[in-house]
């Protein structure tokens, strides 16, 4: 088994401010991480990074290809985006629109696959731009599955959806991880995902592994199951977040 991703003293930013400084990040293959921190501390960067949408140095290796080898279309081969909500601009139906993440692929066999996964076959024929928030982010992360990439990426896509969505799209995802896909160059990669979280608590659901930012610094990496929650929440975001979460639960006892 390969590394999914493997980052050396990796910085970049926008213009001549780097937002991110010397980061050392390796994730094997079918590993699931959640990058974890205050606004501003860098998340967002990383993944545009690891596209190769930003300004960067250091050395960036995607399933152990460096990343300025590759090509627009190979890069889409290997790794996928789904952001916290997408704006769709022309009328396109709900299928035509799933159909456009298999851009990077020959074919688009599994499209009806993916939609039925997803609860989406009823909706099909459905323009994008009549359906709700959740409905849509259940759309783009079927256009996201139909790019067949092995590598996904997440930007906080649980934002706006309510609690149900919530759930059904952290399962499917969650699913889909514990899969494999075939690369256009014919390799079978063990699925890999990496994800920003606000919520600690899904960050958690949906990991084996974090990696704690802060003013574009790489603070900790480490298991889930191994963090010492309470004192490295404080130290990220100076404040007794575990404290503040164990009031906020004894609402519900």
């Amino acid at each position: 088994m390969g590394n999914a991703i493997k980052l050396e003293r990796l910085c970049a930013g926008y213009d001549n401010t780097n937002v991110l400084q010397d980061i050392d990040l390796t994730v094997p293959e079918g590993c699931k991480v959640a990058l974890v921190g205050p606004n501003g501390c860098g998340k967002t960067t990383l993944l545009r990074a690891l596209i190769g949408a930003v300004r960067s140095s250091g050395s960036i290796k995607i399933a152990d290809k460096d990343l300025n080898s590759l090509s627009r279309r190979q890069i889409a081969g290997c790794i996928s985006l789904l952001s916290q909500y997408q704006e769709n601009y022309f009328e396109y139906t709900v299928r035509e629109t799933v159909e456009l993440g298999s851009y990077a692929q020959s074919g688009n066999s599994s499209v009806e696959d993916i939609l039925d996964k997803t609860g989406l076959i009823s909706l099909a024929d459905t323009p994008v731009s009549t359906l709700s928030g959740g409905q849509k982010q259940r759309v783009f992360l079927a256009r996201t599955l139909a790019q067949r990439a092995p590598i996904m990426l997440l930007d906080e896509p649980m934002n706006h959806l309510d609690i149900k969505y919530i759930k059904e799209i952290s399962d499917l995802l969650l699913e889909w991880s514990e899969g494999t896909t075939v690369t256009p160059g014919g390799v079978t990669m063990k699925n890999t995902l990496i994800g920003v979280w606000h919520d600690i608590s899904m960050a958690r659901i949906m990991s084996d592994m974090v990696v704690f930012l802060k003013e574009g610094k790489q603070i900790l990496t480490a298991p889930t199951n191994e963090v010492d929650y309470k004192t490295t929440l404080s130290d990220i975001y100076d404040m007794d977040v575990y404290g503040h979460m164990n009031s906020m639960s004894e609402l519900w006892r």
